[in-house]
């Protein structure tokens, strides 16, 4: 009873969506804030959250565990509860960090759980907070190793993918020296996706970043390459187990002083009230 109360307390006091603050810095996001309660999902990202009171977590084959400081491995499925402060940097997929974390991953949530030392996670913080608090989380879970290359013709094709729906596989293969098969198998092992599946991450990135800028979200799931919206509430909740409307809307922009000279490229963006 005492932790069903705990449990019921702590969702009363985190908001139905996320509304903190959020850091980019190219394939890196930081986000700052409440954390809402997510259904089981699984994207291609490595998450790390740093959750100073704790955060309940559950894997694919529904054990569970809770701990302060996770690093949840890319495309593996998991759920997780509310909290009323946190920090989570999503690591995409194809970030070199990113896919050096996943080579020896495990779907127990239980190996999840690390010790990242004493990370503070500030309060709406500053730009230059921000970027302390990211170096700070990449240093503790540096893997101290490079990923393997990928094939050269994966490469290409995922900077297809990340600009256009449309790309033409068979002539890829062929400068490749590959069939379609092979290509669509080379791209598998090296991305840890089928072509499929890395397209409807790169939809929803991409609506996402227009959902930000301010359109709708029917003129941001039109615009991603989704039927409709419903399509893109659907993709979206199967990869972060919520709904667009508890994770994406639009931001109030402030730009990073540091951006305009950073190669990354930097912006700090806060949730509007």
């Amino acid at each position: 009873m005492a932790r069903e109360a705990r449990n019921a307390e702590a969702l009363t006091r985190t908001p139905a969506r996320l509304d903190g603050t959020v850091f980019l810095s190219g394939t890196r996001t930081l986000y700052v804030g409440s954390l809402v309660a997510t259904k089981p999902h699984a994207h291609h990202a490595t998450q790390i959250v740093i959750a100073p009171q704790g955060l309940a977590i559950e894997d694919g084959s529904h054990g569970s565990t809770r701990a302060s400081a996770l690093v949840i491995p890319p495309r593996l499925r998991h759920g997780h509860g509310a909290c009323s402060h946190a920090a989570f940097l999503l690591l995409d997929g194809d970030d070199p960090t990113s896919r050096e974390l996943a080579r020896h991953a495990e779907p127990r949530c239980e190996s999840w759980a690390r010790d990242l030392g004493d990370i503070i996670v500030p309060r709406d913080p500053t730009p230059a907070q921000a970027r302390a608090l990211l170096a700070s989380i990449l240093s503790a879970v540096d893997p101290g190793r490079t990923p393997n290359p990928r094939h050269p013709a994966v490469r290409r094709m995922c900077a297809y993918l990340d600009g256009s729906d449309h790309v033409d596989l068979a002539s890829l293969a062929r400068d490749a020296g590959l069939s379609p098969r092979q290509m669509r198998h080379v791209f598998a092992r090296d991305v840890g996706l089928s072509m499929r599946a890395y397209l409807r991450w790169k939809r929803v990135r991409r609506a996402i970043v227009a959902v930000e800028a301010g359109a709708s979200l029917s003129a941001a799931a039109v615009a991603a390459g989704f039927a409709d919206s419903a399509h893109l509430s659907r993709v979206f909740r199967a990869q972060f187990g919520m709904m667009p409307s508890q994770g994406i809307y639009q931001w109030s922009i402030t730009s990073d002083s540091r951006s305009s000279s950073s190669s990354e490229g930097t912006t700090l963006r806060s949730g509007a009230s």
